[in-house]
């Protein structure tokens, strides 16, 4: 008898509880937009740097591309092509922050690589690699990377080095 009493109540309250309805326990399963959002935290340089092109700083961008280039030759024949297209663009990046460096000869002779390496990006990009692309690419990137290793490093630019960087 007991049983059947707390049975009928509980049930009692099950149904008073969903009939009723509760407005406060319906609203927490309800997702809320937020109106908004909080300020972008925003820093502030404490002091200005005048950084102009060293040799120390060239050296850093020179072993940047250095290992940007030995990733691309990695990870191209990894399936996943995000990996090879990001390698590519840093190699490109640091290779063009070399150039700003460089006088004006010596960087137009470096931007002829960072050409071939822009019709790399371009071709890895737009077309899917078959074995032959791949093969081709390699051979290409094997030769840029001999070509500036030798002729821009930064023991073969060391009085190459500007005073100023390249706005171009």
């Amino acid at each position: 008898m007991k049983n059947n009493i707390k049975s009928l109540l509980m049930l009692a309250l099950a149904v008073s509880f969903l009939a009723g309805g509760c407005a406060d326990f319906r609203s927490k399963f309800i997702p809320q937009k937020k109106d908004e959002r909080p300020a972008a935290m925003q820093y502030y340089a404490v002091r200005e740097y005048d950084v102009k092109p060293s040799l120390d700083l060239y050296t850093k961008r020179y072993i940047y591309w250095k290992n940007w280039q030995k990733e691309i030759m990695n990870v191209i024949d990894d399936p996943n092509r995000k990996k090879l297209i990001v390698a590519v663009e840093q190699a490109i990046s640091n290779m063009m922050d070399m150039k700003r460096m460089l006088v004006d000869e010596k960087g137009d002779q470096l931007q002829e690589y960072i050409d071939k390496m822009e019709e790399i990006e371009i071709t890895l990009k737009k077309q899917t690699l078959t074995a032959g692309n791949k093969v081709r690419i390699r051979r290409e990137l094997d030769s840029i990377g001999k070509q500036v290793k030798r002729y821009f490093s930064y023991n073969a630019v060391k009085n190459d080095i500007r005073d100023e960087f390249r706005t171009n």
